[in-house]
């Protein structure tokens, strides 16, 4: 075990000791106590598939179709591939554009009815965890060559669609609702708990649907409910008792800013990616500073900032909020303009320059710099 200390307050600038030291004194949790690594890696990887069919597609689609209907009212429909590889055909697929949900024992496969890929993926790949910490991610794309070849399917290219990072740690004593409250210096404000008996089991920083959402949860006791015990090689335990897991879940939008369009993208970032996450995204801090980038980050958080070296390198790659096209700032503009033109006719303008200087008036008056940057970081989540 890795005793953790608290954090000094002496000579700091605006530093507060007293709330500090009762941070330290009431609240003995796993920042100021006991914690210990226990692994680090990608728990969820979803993948955008550009894949293009061979000329039996309308057959195949046929086929397909056939199988997800007698599949309606069962748990899935036993078929075999050409090299007899077993999955089940499932009766629904994934809206709006995936008709047909193939689950094989490694991953879900989620087919769209195009023939061709398009500006979008046309199959889409949700990768099971256990086959994530089991199995290399190149055997991986390997058995998905094969199985989508036996479909008639050729991969042309493969972008990432959702990654989940984690880092687990065996933490004594648990960790608390208002101690995480307390410590906690983040991009979102959006929090929310899960409680069973008065403890704590799940927090959640950022919403389901955000670029990015951080959950921190009691990873031992879901290996307990769910019988997961297949994990308990990786943490190279006996018993899951105390293991939390800090899991960041990353969506496609949050990946693009990243420019990261290749998995090859991916593993060249992922080191500066949890850097970002886990340094300027959420960390915990103790309430010592009050200019929060100033606050001195407690020793467990540091641990968890220090998995990145086990991800990869750091590079030379910021996250980016700017899009490729300039088509969404043009409709933005375009709905200024119209504003514009009702604001200068409401208020008798009509002259064009005076009009945007009046608007300029009206935004400057609405707003100050405090609100605009809170308010920029909740959109630039």
């Amino acid at each position: 075990m890795v005793s953790g200390l608290a954090g000094t307050t002496d000579g700091t600038p605006g530093a507060s000791p007293s709330m500090a030291e009762s941070v330290t004194r009431h609240a003995q949790n796993p920042p100021t106590g006991n914690f210990q690594f226990l692994s680090c890696g990608i728990d969820t990887l979803d993948l955008g598939l550009f894949v293009s069919w061979d000329a039996n597609w309308n057959r195949t689609k046929e086929y397909l179709s056939e199988k997800k209907e007698a599949s309606q009212g069962t748990t899935g429909l036993l078929d075999k591939t050409d090299i007899s590889r077993e999955f089940l055909h499932q009766p629904s697929g994934k809206a709006p554009n995936y008709r047909y949900q193939l689950q094989f024992p490694e991953y879900r496969v989620y087919i769209a009815i195009s023939d061709k890929p398009g500006t979008s993926p046309n199959v889409y790949v949700t990768i099971l965890a256990e086959a994530l910490w089991h199995v290399g991610l190149s055997t991986l794309l390997e058995l998905l060559e094969f199985d989508l070849l036996s479909f008639g399917g050729t991969i042309e290219r493969i972008q990432p669609s959702r990654c989940d990072l984690c880092a687990d740690f065996r933490l004594s004593p648990p960790l608390t609702f208002s101690l995480l409250e307390i410590l906690r210096v983040s991009r979102s404000r959006k929090i929310r708990m899960i409680t069973n008996g008065g403890d704590l089991e799940t927090y959640y920083c950022g919403s389901a649907s955000s670029p990015v959402q951080v959950r921190i949860y009691d990873k031992g006791k879901e290996i307990q409910k769910s019988n997961k015990q297949w994990f308990l090689p990786i943490w190279g335990v006996d018993d899951p008792e105390g293991g939390w897991r800090v899991e960041f879940q990353l969506r496609r939008s949050f990946l693009h800013q990243y420019r990261i369009t290749t998995l090859d993208d991916l593993w060249e970032k992922i080191g500066t990616i949890w850097a970002y996450l886990t340094g300027e995204w959420f960390s915990l801090r103790f309430p010592d500073n009050e200019k929060t980038e100033r606050r001195t980050i407690t020793p467990w958080w540091l641990a968890v900032q220090e998995c990145g070296e086990r991800f990869g390198a750091l590079r030379d790659a910021k996250r980016t909020f700017s899009s490729d096209s300039m088509e969404p700032i043009q409709r933005t503009l375009a709905h200024i303009k119209g504003r514009m033109i009702s604001i200068a006719a409401q208020s008798g303008i009509k002259d064009r320059k005076e009009a945007i200087k009046y608007l300029s008036e009206l935004l400057d008056d609405g707003t100050d710099d405090d609100k605009f940057r809170e308010e920029l970081s909740l959109v630039m989540q």
